[in-house]
C-alpha cells in the first residue's frame, strides 16, 4: 500500500423509502428537519443536513409498474458492459428500503482527483468518474463527480458540489438534538476481501477483534469511524448520529 491515511469524511448516507411524502412526515415526526432535494413537486428525494457538514438523503425509486419495469430492464442492460455499476445501480431498484449507500467526500473537497490517483497507486479498481447535476429546491443546478470503486462493498466517491449549495440555519436545527454521524457500521459475509478493500481505500490497517460472532475492527476517519464486523449479511447495519449538547434525550440517535 503506497498511499496512507487519505483523507476522507462521510459526506453522505443513501435512505431508500417506499414512498417520500410519507417517509419526509415520518422523519419530520422523529425531530428531523427535512428539505426537498429538488424543486418542490418534481424531487424523489429529500435531506437531512447535520452540522458536521455531512446528510441523509431521503430517496423513492418507485415511479409505477411500466417506469419500474424500465429502470429493472436498464440496469441488466448496463451489466452487459458494466456489471460492477449495474450492480450497485441494482441496490437503488424500487421494492427495497433502508439503508442503501453512502458517500465518502475528500478533505478538503479539492483533493477529489488527488486521493483518485492515490487510491489507484494502491491498486483499488475504479470507475471513470461520472458527472453529475440535479436543481436544488431554491431553484440552483448543482454539479458534481462521482466515482465508484469496482467493488460494491465500498462506498462511492464524491466531489464537492459547484456552486455549494444553500444551507440556512435551520436546516441543522433538529427537535431531536442530531448534529453529526459518530459510526456508521457495516456488515459484511466475505471479511478478508472487505477488510482488505478497505485498507487500500483509507489508508489504515486497523488492528481486528474477534468477537463471539466473528470479526470487527475501527476505521476512524476524520471525526467519524467506520464500524466493520462480519456477518452473515451484507451492506449497512445502521448509523449512530450523535445529538448536540443541550439534547435531553440522551447523546446518541441510531437508524437502522
Amino acid at each position: 500500500m503506497r498511499n496512507k491515511n487519505i483523507p476522507f469524511k462521510i459526506g453522505h448516507v443513501l435512505i431508500q423509502v417506499p414512498h417520500l411524502e410519507t417517509a419526509i412526515r415520518q422523519y419530520r415526526e422523529m425531530g428531523f428537519q427535512v428539505v426537498p432535494g429538488g424543486v418542490p413537486g418534481k424531487t424523489h428525494n429529500a435531506l437531512i443536513y447535520l452540522k458536521d457538514g455531512s446528510f441523509l438523503e431521503l430517496f423513492s425509486t418507485d415511479h409505477g409498474g411500466f417506469i419500474n419495469t424500465l429502470l429493472r430492464f436498464m440496469v441488466k442492460i448496463i451489466g452487459l458492459w458494466n456489471p460492477s455499476y449495474s450492480g450497485r445501480l441494482a441496490r437503488y431498484l424500487p421494492g427495497q428500503e433502508g439503508l442503501r449507500d453512502y458517500a465518502l467526500d475528500s478533505v478538503p473537497g479539492a483533493l477529489y482527483q488527488e486521493n483518485i490517483d492515490k487510491l489507484l497507486k494502491n491498486g483499488l479498481k475504479l470507475s471513470k468518474p461520472r458527472p453529475k447535476s440535479r436543481t436544488e429546491h431554491h431553484g440552483i443546478k448543482l454539479e458534481w463527480t462521482l466515482c465508484c470503486p469496482e467493488s460494491i462493498r465500498l462506498p462511492f466517491l464524491m466531489s464537492e458540489y459547484q456552486p455549494s449549495p444553500i444551507i440556512e440555519d435551520q436546516d441543522t436545527a433538529h427537535a431531536n438534538g442530531a448534529a453529526a454521524i459518530q459510526e456508521i457500521r457495516i456488515s459484511t459475509s466475505e471479511w478478508d476481501k472487505t477488510y482488505k478493500e478497505y485498507t487500500l481505500l483509507l489508508g489504515i490497517e486497523p488492528s481486528v477483534t474477534l468477537e463471539k460472532n466473528g470479526r470487527s475492527c475501527l476505521f476512524p476517519i476524520q471525526r467519524t469511524s467506520i464500524h466493520l464486523v462480519e456477518n452473515q449479511k451484507d451492506g449497512i447495519d445502521h448509523i449512530i448520529l450523535a445529538r448536540n449538547h443541550q439534547s435531553e434525550n440522551g447523546e446518541i440517535l441510531v437508524i437502522r
